[in-house]
């Protein structure tokens, strides 16, 4: 049996309960699970191992990369933007970015890109990771790309784009790096260990080892399979193709900084950031956003079929609940990444939920990860007795 360390609630035992069964059927080979509610902790779990051979302990601060999971923290930051009349949704980017006006972008606006349907779903060429570490240099592609399709009409899932444009806006708004605004505004206050990119030695190995999906390990092979996309005209093939899948599990590429993509941070984290939405914006006493941001990006925005996702429910950046894709309760606000790794926040119960696993499943329309679908069904459960 797994030993399993941290601690839970009472009222949350089924939750440990999975995460323990997960762990020793193997579907699981190290993860960290956590819970708040309203802002305060009742559930911190780690377990397992952390790289491939198998020997070493995932610890109490082993980070894991979380991919499109770390969405979640650019519409936070843009939502503290807004909240503060700095940053109008509706507003063309080009009114704070004049550059990004060219070829055709001057009426996209940060609301259309929060909801992947800005006509920018991709640069327009391949975007190795290594090359997305010269910030100044894709922001320069940005402004000259053309958009793919007239914005607003259509919705294709923007896996890269989402978050250079909009770090890019919180830049030119707040006059300070995104990476920066991130850990100024959330996570220093929040003391929450996340962050885009990783260089000193010591944080290198604290940071697990990832098992791709559908990957068949010997030793330290690991080997990566294809990913299914949904997809009406290929649009959506030709987004995600611009990604070499590959660089993601790269350990000489963690130091890139791309905010749709490239968080690293253990569920700990991830919970205690997603208790800001959850905890009605006020955390320890202080408050991040208002509570009329947060009923506003709990507000259906766009519902149609995404050529990447399938049937999308979006609110502001967050996904909702929706008959296609069901999330723990119907107030419940969320968002996921490659592989497994995901963020719940329901501010009608408190409960913020973060799972950050180094063993990848497959999460799609055809084919559901069934530690995320298991959870949010406990979550749930527990949500109608908290």
């Amino acid at each position: 049996m797994t030993e399993i360390h941290g601690f839970r609630d009472e009222r949350f035992r089924p939750l440990a309960d999975e995460f323990r069964t997960n762990l020793d059927s193997g579907l699981d080979k190290g993860a960290s699970l956590a819970v708040t509610l309203n802002g305060e902790p009742v559930v911190d779990l780690w377990g397992g191992t952390r790289d491939h051979e198998r020997t070493v302990p995932w610890e109490a601060d082993t980070v894991a990369r979380v991919f499109s999971t770390s969405k979640v923290m650019v519409i936070i930051c843009v939502l503290i933007l807004v909240d503060r009349g700095l940053l109008d949704l509706d507003e063309p980017i080009a009114t704070y970015w004049p550059d990004f006006a060219r070829n055709g972008k001057g009426g996209i606006t940060a609301r259309q890109v929060l909801v992947h349907r800005s006509g920018l779903p991709g640069f327009g060429q391949a975007m190795p990771f290594a090359d997305m570490a010269r910030w100044t240099d894709v922001i320069a592609l940005l402004e000259q790309a053309e958009p793919w399709y007239e914005p607003g009409t259509i919705s294709c899932y923007h896996p890269m784009t989402y978050g250079f444009v909009l770090g890019e806006l919180v830049q030119r708004v707040a006059h300070v790096a995104f990476e920066d605004f991130f850990r100024r505004e959330v996570g220093r206050p929040l003391g929450a260990d996340f962050v885009f990119a990783l260089s000193a030695p010591e944080d290198l190995a604290r940071l697990a080892s990832l098992w791709p999906p559908d990957a068949t390990a010997a030793d330290d092979e690991v080997v990566v399979t294809d990913i299914e996309i949904v997809t009406a005209d290929g649009m959506g093939d030709r987004a995600m193709g611009e990604i070499n899948v590959a660089d993601a599990f790269d350990p000489r590429l963690v130091h890139v900084v791309a905010p749709s993509g490239t968080g690293i941070t253990n569920a700990r984290a991830l919970a205690r950031i997603g208790s800001i939405v959850a905890a009605s914006g006020v955390v320890d006493g202080r408050r991040f956003l208002s509570e009329s941001i947060i009923e506003q990006a709990g507000t259906e925005q766009s519902f149609e079929k995404d050529l990447v996702l399938g049937p999308a429910r979006y609110g502001i950046g967050f996904g909702l609940d929706s008959k296609f894709y069901r999330a723990p309760t119907p107030t419940t606000l969320h968002w996921g990444g490659f592989g497994g790794s995901f963020l719940t926040m329901d501010p009608a119960t408190g409960i913020s939920c973060g799972f950050a696993p180094n063993q990848l499943v497959f999460d799609g329309e055809s084919r559901a990860d069934p530690r995320r679908v298991e959870y949010w069904r406990l979550l749930g459960e527990i949500s109608e007795t908290v």
